[in-house]
């Protein structure tokens, strides 16, 4: 191969696959990773890259010309990042655990992505990019269901009049005892 050959990235196709559409926060991901090609390829890595991030506006001060101005400013956070890599297979399961994470910064709104890489010592990377949504353990979980009914039942207990125990007012003899009741 020569050396222009080597600036361009291997003929597969990369495609990262999801179980679902819609994951609830602590939930694991589950999905593949899938390569396609029409030609015999040697990869040297397949990985995938997760990156959970917060975007948010904030007012910063600027100064121009030796004049300060205020703006509003597009800022980024990192809150997780993870690189999970396997060796070379057509296609390969995956199951990732991310941390539930909240924003930190008010308005803040998070993107999770996941980026399925294919690799080639010497070459560019082939990858292909997806955002994962998330939806809020609140709307889903278990713990967010109402509670079940709970029945209360009220026992009201008199004392036997042979014995002094306490029975069950619609008990027809005593426990203790064992003497019948007229009521």
């Amino acid at each position: 191969m020569g050396f222009f050959g080597r600036l361009n990235p291997i003929n597969v196709k990369v495609s990262v696959l999801l179980d679902k559409p819609t994951f609830l926060e602590g939930e694991t991901i589950t999905g593949r990773v899938v390569l396609n090609s029409d030609e015999a390829v040697h990869v040297d890595e397949i990985r995938l890259e997760i990156r959970v991030t917060e975007s948010f506006y904030t007012r910063k001060t600027v100064w121009s010309s030796g004049h300060a101005s205020e703006t509003t400013v597009r800022e980024t956070n990192s809150l997780h990042s993870e690189d999970v890599t396997k060796g070379f297979k057509d296609e390969f399961p995956f199951s990732i655990n991310l941390p539930p994470v909240r924003p930190t910064m008010p308005n803040g709104v998070i993107d999770r992505e996941i980026k399925g890489v294919v690799a080639v010592k010497g070459r560019p990377d082939k990858t292909q990019e997806i955002t994962v949504n998330v939806s809020p353990a609140a709307y889903g979980s278990v713990a967010a269901q109402a509670p079940a009914q709970v029945m209360v039942k009220e026992i009201i207990k008199v004392p036997c009049k042979y014995c002094g125990a306490l029975v069950p007012v619609e008990s027809s003899r005593c426990t203790n005892c064992g003497a019948k009741f007229a009521r």
